[in-house]
């Protein structure tokens, strides 16, 4: 019994030695951390707090199309992977400085954003350089793809192909990524939030490994006005409410941009258009002009979202022929670029329980309603049904939209359908 005793006493003795040697011991500063739709966190260091994000996203899906012109008729299928991306984020000294990579493994390019940022005037702006969203489009176009209410095929973040981006999109952005400079800023007025943005960038949209040969540079800025204070995380740049907002929540936008010299119909490309030239009988180009105006609203999972674009062109001293004798108009100019206005409304709800409805319209409005014209007369329908689970870790999307198109001549239906599975880890 004596010896039992004993044992039992130098057991707990020791045991509580251990225990009061690890109590002293210093607190660990480095932590790993999933969350569910926004990928691992990986914190290290007291004092410079090193924060760095990684995130894989895989979307495959399942893509049916009809096409009715006059008396034609015509159906195809495609089974595909719309995205396959891995991003990565790093920022150190205490969130002063960031940087950030987005590969993308569908593209004909690898690097779809690369960036350096830095903090500045007191900590409440960024300045960025290199690759990224721009902030003069639409609202819609500043959101990462992986949070697109419609669910589609896409390349390389351009929106000209298959419905996921809509028909705003499709006519006036094309790229919704840019290389230059860009300062962002934040700042309180009472409770209201102001949120103004200016960039410079190279205004030929995705071309981070090409040759830019234009003469031009786009300038543009953006100015955000939240009334009743900040969604949560990046909401007020998602479609939907997924993470159902509390309190209602209110965002208006107004963007604009100057794009020099542009080479291309909307200004995301290099070297597309041929035809223009200036009084000597050289290649020239004009100048692509555009006002955004936006707002999104949020509560407890509905949301609504309306978006309007208007693009017109400028330039002074530009032929249509090389002798220099016919003055380049407005009129002639929707032959070479997208110039018009569109208006997108689109709104939806996403339940508790992760199911959500969406529905869309979009009215795309040429400037010059002739043949010629680059944008054409279409509206564009859309309706979908969804399941998220675990917020955006894992969303299943099936949606259907309808481009109904017309010209002077004819008149064009698109019945367009998606059925995608997409995963973030």
């Amino acid at each position: 019994m004596i010896k039992k005793i004993i044992f039992f006493t130098t057991a707990f003795l020791c045991f509580n030695n251990i225990i009061t040697k690890a109590q002293n011991l210093p607190t660990v500063d480095s932590s790993i951390t999933y969350i569910n739709g926004e990928g691992l966190f990986i914190n290290v260091g007291k004092s410079d707090k090193t924060k760095f994000n990684l995130l894989t996203t895989v979307q495959s899906g399942f893509n049916t199309m009809s096409f009715d012109t006059a008396n034609l008729h015509s159906k195809s299928n495609r089974l595909s992977l719309n995205l396959v991306r891995l991003s990565f984020t790093a920022t150190g000294l205490k969130d002063k400085i960031a940087i950030g990579i987005v590969t993308d493994f569908t593209s004909t390019t690898p690097i779809l954003e690369a960036w350096t940022s830095i903090s500045v005037l007191k900590n409440k702006g960024k300045l960025f350089l290199g690759q990224r969203q721009t902030h003069t489009n639409n609202r819609l176009a500043m959101a990462d793809e992986r949070y697109w209410q419609v669910m589609g095929q896409t390349i390389a973040g351009k929106s000209n192909d298959g419905s996921a981006f809509g028909g705003l999109m499709q006519n006036f952005v094309g790229s919704t990524r840019e290389g230059g400079v860009f300062l962002e800023t934040s700042f309180n007025v009472n409770k209201w939030v102001v949120q103004p943005s200016v960039s410079v960038t190279t205004g030929e949209g995705q071309n981070f490994f090409n040759t830019q040969n234009n003469v031009g540079f786009k300038y543009g800025g953006r100015i955000d006005v939240l009334p009743f204070g900040n969604f949560i995380k990046r909401n007020a740049f998602i479609a939907q409410d997924i993470y159902r907002e509390q309190k209602p929540k209110l965002a208006i936008g107004l963007a604009g941009s100057y794009n020099a010299k542009v080479s291309s119909p909307i200004g995301s490309e290099n070297g597309v258009i041929a035809g223009i030239f200036n009084k000597a009988g050289e290649a020239d180009f004009a100048d692509y002009r555009k006002l955004v105006a936006d707002l999104i609203f949020k509560y407890k999972g509905f949301a609504f979202v309306a978006e309007y674009v208007n693009a017109t062109v400028a330039g002074k001293e530009l032929y249509s022929n090389i002798a220099a004798t016919q003055k380049l108009t407005a009129q002639g100019a929707s032959a070479f670029y997208n110039i018009g206005s569109s208006l997108n409304i689109q709104s939806s709800y996403v339940a508790k329980n992760g199911w959500g409805v969406d529905g869309r319209f979009t009215s795309v409005t040429p400037e010059f309603i002739q043949q010629s014209s680059m944008v054409k007369k279409q509206n564009w329908y859309s309706i979908g049904l969804c399941k998220f689970v675990k917020y955006n870790a894992v969303k299943f999307g099936l949606n259907a939209t309808l481009i109904d198109e017309s010209t002077i001549t004819s008149s064009t239906k698109r019945w367009l359908g998606n059925l995608a599975v997409q995963i973030l880890l």
